[in-house]
Protein backbone atom coordinates (compact mmCIF):
# COMPACT_ATOMS: atom_id res chain seq x y z
CA UNK A 1 0.00 0.00 0.00
CA UNK A 2 1.45 3.36 -1.07
CA UNK A 3 1.12 6.06 1.55
CA UNK A 4 2.17 9.70 1.50
CA UNK A 5 2.30 12.52 4.04
CA UNK A 6 2.38 16.00 2.49
CA UNK A 7 3.29 19.03 4.59
CA UNK A 8 2.60 22.63 3.61
CA UNK A 9 4.25 25.55 5.40
CA UNK A 10 2.75 28.92 6.25
CA UNK A 11 3.70 30.61 2.99
CA UNK A 12 2.07 27.79 1.02
CA UNK A 13 -1.30 28.34 2.75
CA UNK A 14 -0.97 32.08 3.43
CA UNK A 15 -4.22 32.99 1.62
CA UNK A 16 -7.38 31.20 0.55
CA UNK A 17 -6.18 31.44 -3.06
CA UNK A 18 -2.96 29.65 -2.11
CA UNK A 19 -4.95 27.02 -0.24
CA UNK A 20 -6.92 26.41 -3.43
CA UNK A 21 -3.65 26.07 -5.38
CA UNK A 22 -2.14 23.48 -3.05
CA UNK A 23 -5.39 21.51 -3.18
CA UNK A 24 -4.73 20.97 -6.89
CA UNK A 25 -1.33 19.47 -6.05
CA UNK A 26 -2.94 17.31 -3.37
CA UNK A 27 -5.45 15.96 -5.89
CA UNK A 28 -2.65 15.09 -8.31
CA UNK A 29 -0.81 13.18 -5.59
CA UNK A 30 -4.01 11.45 -4.52
CA UNK A 31 -4.06 9.77 -7.94
CA UNK A 32 -0.62 8.26 -7.23
CA UNK A 33 -1.13 7.04 -3.64
CA UNK A 34 -3.60 4.80 -1.86
CA UNK A 35 -3.59 6.83 1.36
CA UNK A 36 -2.86 10.53 1.74
CA UNK A 37 -2.34 12.65 4.85
CA UNK A 38 -1.78 16.42 4.71
CA UNK A 39 -0.15 18.38 7.55
CA UNK A 40 -0.43 22.17 7.57
CA UNK A 41 1.12 25.13 9.34
CA UNK A 42 -0.76 28.31 10.24
CA UNK A 43 -1.52 30.72 7.41
CA UNK A 44 1.34 33.13 6.66
CA UNK A 45 2.35 35.13 9.73
CA UNK A 46 -0.67 34.03 11.77
CA UNK A 47 1.43 32.58 14.61
CA UNK A 48 3.37 35.85 15.02
CA UNK A 49 0.13 37.86 14.95
CA UNK A 50 -1.51 35.65 17.55
CA UNK A 51 1.53 35.92 19.82
CA UNK A 52 1.49 39.71 19.46
CA UNK A 53 -2.20 39.73 20.40
CA UNK A 54 -1.40 37.77 23.55
CA UNK A 55 0.95 40.53 24.66
CA UNK A 56 -1.64 43.17 23.82
CA UNK A 57 -4.00 41.77 26.44
CA UNK A 58 -1.46 40.45 28.96
CA UNK A 59 1.87 41.76 30.22
CA UNK A 60 2.91 38.24 31.24
CA UNK A 61 0.90 35.73 29.19
CA UNK A 62 0.45 32.33 30.84
CA UNK A 63 2.22 29.71 28.70
CA UNK A 64 -0.73 27.30 28.79
CA UNK A 65 -3.10 29.91 27.38
CA UNK A 66 -0.56 31.01 24.77
CA UNK A 67 -0.36 27.44 23.48
CA UNK A 68 -4.16 27.24 23.23
CA UNK A 69 -4.12 30.50 21.29
CA UNK A 70 -1.27 29.58 18.94
CA UNK A 71 -2.71 26.16 18.16
CA UNK A 72 -5.77 27.81 16.62
CA UNK A 73 -3.70 29.00 13.66
CA UNK A 74 -3.12 25.49 12.34
CA UNK A 75 -6.76 24.56 12.96
CA UNK A 76 -7.89 27.37 10.65
CA UNK A 77 -5.55 26.17 7.88
CA UNK A 78 -6.60 22.54 8.26
CA UNK A 79 -10.32 23.23 8.24
CA UNK A 80 -10.14 25.61 5.25
CA UNK A 81 -8.10 23.11 3.26
CA UNK A 82 -10.49 20.26 4.10
CA UNK A 83 -13.46 22.45 3.15
CA UNK A 84 -12.03 23.17 -0.29
CA UNK A 85 -11.06 19.55 -0.94
CA UNK A 86 -14.63 18.52 -0.20
CA UNK A 87 -15.85 21.28 -2.49
CA UNK A 88 -13.71 19.73 -5.24
CA UNK A 89 -15.44 16.40 -4.72
CA UNK A 90 -12.63 14.80 -2.70
CA UNK A 91 -13.68 13.55 0.73
CA UNK A 92 -11.45 15.09 3.41
CA UNK A 93 -11.58 15.54 7.18
CA UNK A 94 -9.53 17.84 9.41
CA UNK A 95 -8.00 16.81 12.74
CA UNK A 96 -6.44 18.64 15.65
CA UNK A 97 -3.06 17.43 16.84
CA UNK A 98 -4.77 15.67 19.75
CA UNK A 99 -7.32 13.98 17.48
CA UNK A 100 -4.45 12.84 15.26
CA UNK A 101 -2.97 11.08 18.29
CA UNK A 102 -0.06 13.33 19.28
CA UNK A 103 0.83 12.94 22.97
CA UNK A 104 3.40 15.45 24.15
CA UNK A 105 5.66 16.13 27.11
CA UNK A 106 7.86 18.99 28.23
CA UNK A 107 7.32 22.71 28.49
CA UNK A 108 4.64 24.72 26.77
CA UNK A 109 5.78 26.40 23.53
CA UNK A 110 8.56 23.82 23.10
CA UNK A 111 7.12 20.41 23.90
CA UNK A 112 8.24 17.14 22.36
CA UNK A 113 6.31 14.22 20.92
CA UNK A 114 6.05 11.54 23.59
CA UNK A 115 3.87 9.13 21.62
CA UNK A 116 1.68 9.02 18.53
CA UNK A 117 -1.42 6.88 18.15
CA UNK A 118 -3.13 7.86 14.86
CA UNK A 119 -6.23 5.68 15.25
CA UNK A 120 -8.63 8.31 13.91
CA UNK A 121 -6.32 9.00 10.98
CA UNK A 122 -6.23 5.30 10.08
CA UNK A 123 -10.02 5.17 10.28
CA UNK A 124 -10.37 8.14 7.94
CA UNK A 125 -7.91 6.60 5.48
CA UNK A 126 -9.86 3.34 5.46
CA UNK A 127 -12.92 5.36 4.45
CA UNK A 128 -10.95 6.70 1.50
CA UNK A 129 -10.69 10.20 2.94
CA UNK A 130 -7.76 12.58 2.92
CA UNK A 131 -6.77 13.32 6.52
CA UNK A 132 -5.80 16.96 7.04
CA UNK A 133 -3.87 17.41 10.28
CA UNK A 134 -3.06 20.59 12.18
CA UNK A 135 0.69 20.46 12.71
CA UNK A 136 2.76 21.98 15.50
CA UNK A 137 0.55 20.72 18.35
CA UNK A 138 -0.51 17.89 20.61
CA UNK A 139 -1.85 17.23 24.10
CA UNK A 140 0.08 16.37 27.26
CA UNK A 141 -0.80 13.94 30.06
CA UNK A 142 -2.70 16.68 31.90
CA UNK A 143 -5.02 17.22 28.94
CA UNK A 144 -3.47 20.56 28.03
CA UNK A 145 -2.80 21.61 24.45
CA UNK A 146 0.92 22.16 23.84
CA UNK A 147 2.87 23.38 20.84
CA UNK A 148 6.05 21.82 19.52
CA UNK A 149 8.11 24.96 19.00
CA UNK A 150 10.22 25.89 16.00
CA UNK A 151 9.90 23.41 13.15
CA UNK A 152 6.96 21.76 14.89
CA UNK A 153 4.81 21.23 11.80
CA UNK A 154 7.67 19.57 9.92
CA UNK A 155 8.21 17.33 12.93
CA UNK A 156 4.49 16.49 13.06
CA UNK A 157 4.59 15.44 9.40
CA UNK A 158 7.68 13.26 9.79
CA UNK A 159 6.29 11.61 12.92
CA UNK A 160 3.06 10.73 11.11
CA UNK A 161 4.99 9.37 8.13
CA UNK A 162 7.09 7.20 10.45
CA UNK A 163 4.02 5.83 12.24
CA UNK A 164 2.02 5.26 9.06
CA UNK A 165 4.88 3.76 7.05
CA UNK A 166 4.68 6.59 4.52
CA UNK A 167 6.94 8.84 2.51
CA UNK A 168 7.04 12.50 3.54
CA UNK A 169 6.98 15.45 1.15
CA UNK A 170 7.58 18.93 2.56
CA UNK A 171 6.40 21.80 0.36
CA UNK A 172 7.68 25.31 0.87
CA UNK A 173 8.43 28.54 -1.02
CA UNK A 174 11.78 27.27 -2.32
CA UNK A 175 12.28 24.49 -4.85
CA UNK A 176 14.68 22.34 -2.85
CA UNK A 177 18.00 22.49 -1.02
CA UNK A 178 20.84 24.48 -2.57
CA UNK A 179 24.61 24.36 -2.20
CA UNK A 180 24.52 28.01 -1.05
CA UNK A 181 21.69 30.39 -0.22
CA UNK A 182 20.64 31.66 -3.70
CA UNK A 183 20.14 35.13 -2.25
CA UNK A 184 23.89 35.24 -1.63
CA UNK A 185 24.96 33.20 -4.66
CA UNK A 186 22.45 33.31 -7.54
CA UNK A 187 24.37 30.61 -9.43
CA UNK A 188 24.14 28.17 -6.49
CA UNK A 189 23.43 24.58 -7.48
CA UNK A 190 20.31 22.75 -6.44
CA UNK A 191 21.09 19.45 -4.73
CA UNK A 192 19.15 16.50 -6.15
CA UNK A 193 20.02 13.99 -3.42
CA UNK A 194 21.52 14.52 0.00
CA UNK A 195 22.07 12.49 3.17
CA UNK A 196 20.14 13.03 6.39
CA UNK A 197 23.25 13.92 8.38
CA UNK A 198 24.27 16.62 5.92
CA UNK A 199 20.86 18.29 6.09
CA UNK A 200 20.92 18.15 9.89
CA UNK A 201 24.33 19.82 9.91
CA UNK A 202 23.15 22.43 7.40
CA UNK A 203 20.15 23.24 9.58
CA UNK A 204 22.35 23.60 12.67
CA UNK A 205 24.73 25.84 10.72
CA UNK A 206 22.15 28.30 9.42
CA UNK A 207 20.35 26.82 6.40
CA UNK A 208 16.63 27.58 6.74
CA UNK A 209 14.90 25.13 4.43
CA UNK A 210 13.97 22.63 7.15
CA UNK A 211 14.50 22.34 10.89
CA UNK A 212 17.12 19.92 12.19
CA UNK A 213 14.78 18.11 14.62
CA UNK A 214 12.48 16.91 11.85
CA UNK A 215 15.39 15.55 9.79
CA UNK A 216 16.84 13.85 12.87
CA UNK A 217 13.47 12.17 13.39
CA UNK A 218 13.36 11.14 9.72
CA UNK A 219 16.84 9.65 9.99
CA UNK A 220 15.92 7.75 13.17
CA UNK A 221 12.94 6.07 11.50
CA UNK A 222 14.36 6.06 7.95
CA UNK A 223 11.53 8.18 6.54
CA UNK A 224 12.33 9.26 2.96
CA UNK A 225 11.99 13.04 2.64
CA UNK A 226 11.32 15.16 -0.41
CA UNK A 227 11.58 18.95 -0.21
CA UNK A 228 10.05 20.93 -3.07
CA UNK A 229 8.27 24.06 -4.26
CA UNK A 230 4.62 24.22 -3.26
CA UNK A 231 3.44 24.26 -6.88
CA UNK A 232 4.90 20.80 -7.46
CA UNK A 233 6.04 21.91 -10.92
CA UNK A 234 9.80 21.78 -10.31
CA UNK A 235 11.84 18.78 -9.16
CA UNK A 236 12.97 19.17 -5.56
CA UNK A 237 15.54 17.51 -3.29
CA UNK A 238 15.44 13.95 -1.96
CA UNK A 239 16.79 13.33 1.55
CA UNK A 240 17.70 9.79 2.63
CA UNK A 241 20.77 7.63 3.22
CA UNK A 242 22.43 7.79 -0.19
CA UNK A 243 25.73 5.92 -0.35
CA UNK A 244 28.32 4.86 -2.87
CA UNK A 245 27.27 1.26 -2.27
CA UNK A 246 23.72 1.98 -3.47
CA UNK A 247 25.10 3.66 -6.56
CA UNK A 248 23.00 6.76 -5.88
CA UNK A 249 25.78 9.18 -4.99
CA UNK A 250 28.89 7.64 -6.48
CA UNK A 251 29.72 10.62 -8.70
CA UNK A 252 29.32 13.05 -5.78
CA UNK A 253 30.95 10.91 -3.12
CA UNK A 254 34.00 13.13 -2.81
CA UNK A 255 32.35 16.52 -3.07
CA UNK A 256 31.33 18.93 -0.37
CA UNK A 257 27.64 19.73 -0.23
CA UNK A 258 26.99 23.19 1.14
CA UNK A 259 28.25 26.49 2.53
CA UNK A 260 25.93 27.96 5.19
CA UNK A 261 26.08 30.89 7.58
CA UNK A 262 24.66 32.01 10.91
CA UNK A 263 24.44 35.72 11.69
CA UNK A 264 24.42 37.66 14.97
CA UNK A 265 27.19 35.75 16.72
CA UNK A 266 28.76 37.00 19.96
CA UNK A 267 32.40 36.09 20.69
CA UNK A 268 33.44 36.26 24.34
CA UNK A 269 37.02 35.92 25.65
CA UNK A 270 37.68 35.28 29.35
CA UNK A 271 41.16 35.90 30.72
CA UNK A 272 43.05 34.33 33.59
CA UNK A 273 40.94 31.39 34.68
CA UNK A 274 42.97 28.87 36.69
CA UNK A 275 43.69 25.60 34.88
CA UNK A 276 41.41 22.69 35.82
CA UNK A 277 39.74 24.83 38.46
CA UNK A 278 36.31 24.83 40.05
CA UNK A 279 35.98 28.43 38.88
CA UNK A 280 36.23 27.38 35.22
CA UNK A 281 33.60 24.72 35.72
CA UNK A 282 31.35 27.08 37.65
CA UNK A 283 31.54 29.70 34.91
CA UNK A 284 30.10 27.43 32.23
CA UNK A 285 27.66 25.81 34.67
CA UNK A 286 26.29 29.27 35.49
CA UNK A 287 26.05 30.16 31.81
CA UNK A 288 24.08 26.98 31.14
CA UNK A 289 21.77 27.71 34.08
CA UNK A 290 21.11 31.14 32.57
CA UNK A 291 19.98 29.50 29.34
CA UNK A 292 23.11 30.40 27.36
CA UNK A 293 23.97 28.04 24.52
CA UNK A 294 27.76 27.88 24.13
CA UNK A 295 28.56 26.92 20.55
CA UNK A 296 32.29 27.00 19.75
CA UNK A 297 34.62 26.78 22.76
CA UNK A 298 38.40 27.19 22.69
CA UNK A 299 40.92 27.05 25.54
CA UNK A 300 44.44 28.48 25.43
CA UNK A 301 46.83 27.56 28.25
CA UNK A 302 48.69 30.77 29.08
CA UNK A 303 51.11 29.26 31.56
CA UNK A 304 51.32 26.47 34.10
CA UNK A 305 48.53 27.91 36.21
CA UNK A 306 46.20 29.94 33.97
CA UNK A 307 44.12 29.61 30.83
CA UNK A 308 42.09 31.85 28.56
CA UNK A 309 38.73 30.73 27.21
CA UNK A 310 36.90 31.98 24.14
CA UNK A 311 33.39 30.95 23.19
CA UNK A 312 30.61 31.95 20.84
CA UNK A 313 26.90 32.29 21.47
CA UNK A 314 24.01 34.16 19.90
CA UNK A 315 23.66 37.92 20.36
CA UNK A 316 20.33 37.48 22.16
CA UNK A 317 22.21 35.85 25.05
CA UNK A 318 24.50 38.84 25.61
CA UNK A 319 22.64 40.21 28.70
CA UNK A 320 22.69 36.82 30.44
CA UNK A 321 26.37 36.28 29.60
CA UNK A 322 27.41 39.69 30.93
CA UNK A 323 25.35 39.21 34.09
CA UNK A 324 27.06 35.87 34.85
CA UNK A 325 30.60 37.07 34.11
CA UNK A 326 30.14 40.30 36.09
CA UNK A 327 28.66 38.42 39.02
CA UNK A 328 31.69 36.11 39.04
CA UNK A 329 34.00 39.14 38.74
CA UNK A 330 35.79 37.70 35.71
CA UNK A 331 37.93 39.66 33.28
CA UNK A 332 36.50 39.44 29.77
CA UNK A 333 36.10 41.11 26.39
CA UNK A 334 33.59 40.51 23.61
CA UNK A 335 33.06 41.15 19.92
CA UNK A 336 29.52 41.61 18.63
CA UNK A 337 27.63 40.86 15.42
CA UNK A 338 29.97 38.29 13.92
CA UNK A 339 28.98 35.53 11.49
CA UNK A 340 29.76 31.83 11.44
CA UNK A 341 30.43 30.39 7.98
CA UNK A 342 30.48 26.59 7.62
CA UNK A 343 31.49 24.24 4.83
CA UNK A 344 29.58 20.97 5.04
CA UNK A 345 29.76 17.52 3.47
CA UNK A 346 30.05 13.87 4.42
CA UNK A 347 32.93 13.69 1.91
CA UNK A 348 35.18 15.19 4.60
CA UNK A 349 35.48 11.76 6.20
CA UNK A 350 37.44 10.46 3.22
CA UNK A 351 38.93 13.55 1.63
CA UNK A 352 42.30 14.92 2.72
CA UNK A 353 43.12 18.61 2.43
CA UNK A 354 39.73 20.29 2.85
CA UNK A 355 40.92 22.45 5.76
CA UNK A 356 44.10 23.43 3.91
CA UNK A 357 42.16 24.37 0.79
CA UNK A 358 39.71 26.46 2.80
CA UNK A 359 42.57 28.15 4.68
CA UNK A 360 44.13 29.16 1.37
CA UNK A 361 40.83 30.75 0.34
CA UNK A 362 40.89 32.94 3.45
CA UNK A 363 44.47 33.96 2.67
CA UNK A 364 43.66 34.77 -0.96
CA UNK A 365 40.69 36.90 0.08
CA UNK A 366 42.67 38.55 2.90
CA UNK A 367 39.86 37.71 5.31
CA UNK A 368 40.79 36.84 8.92
CA UNK A 369 38.73 34.50 11.08
CA UNK A 370 38.37 34.75 14.84
CA UNK A 371 37.77 31.09 15.62
CA UNK A 372 37.53 27.77 13.81
CA UNK A 373 35.87 24.51 14.81
CA UNK A 374 35.48 21.14 13.14
CA UNK A 375 33.09 18.23 13.27
CA UNK A 376 32.99 14.95 11.40
CA UNK A 377 31.34 16.59 8.38
CA UNK A 378 31.87 20.36 8.75
CA UNK A 379 34.38 23.12 9.35
CA UNK A 380 33.13 26.44 10.76
CA UNK A 381 34.82 29.85 10.77
CA UNK A 382 33.82 32.94 12.75
CA UNK A 383 34.23 36.07 10.60
CA UNK A 384 33.18 39.72 10.49
CA UNK A 385 29.67 40.29 9.18
CA UNK A 386 30.92 42.39 6.27
CA UNK A 387 33.12 39.49 5.10
CA UNK A 388 30.36 36.86 5.10
CA UNK A 389 29.14 37.06 1.49
CA UNK A 390 32.64 37.42 0.06
CA UNK A 391 34.03 34.36 1.83
CA UNK A 392 30.91 32.27 1.12
CA UNK A 393 31.22 32.91 -2.61
CA UNK A 394 34.98 32.35 -2.56
CA UNK A 395 34.60 29.01 -0.74
CA UNK A 396 31.81 28.00 -3.12
CA UNK A 397 34.09 28.75 -6.09
CA UNK A 398 36.95 26.79 -4.57
CA UNK A 399 34.85 23.70 -3.86
CA UNK A 400 32.67 23.81 -6.97
CA UNK A 401 29.44 24.69 -5.20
Amino acid sequence: MKRLVMKFGGTSVATTDKIKQVCQLILRQKEQYDDLVVVVSAMGKTTDKLLAMAYEVSTRPVAREVDVLLSSGELISASLLALHLNDLGCSAESFTGFQAGFRTSGSHRKSKIEDLNPTLIETALKRGEIAVVAGFQGMNKDGDITTLGRGGSDTSAVALAAKLGAKCEIYTDVDGIYSVDPRIRPQAKKIDRINYEEVVEMAHQGARVIEARSVELAAKYQVPLYIALNTGEVEGTYVANFTEQTGERKMEDFKLTNVSAIENILLVSIQGLPNLSFESSKCFTELAAAGVNVDILNQVILDRDNSAFSFTSDMDSKPEIIEVLDRMKLEYTYVENLNKVSIIGSAMRNQVGVAAKAFNVFIEQNIPFYMVSTSDISISYVVKAEDKNTIINALADAFGL
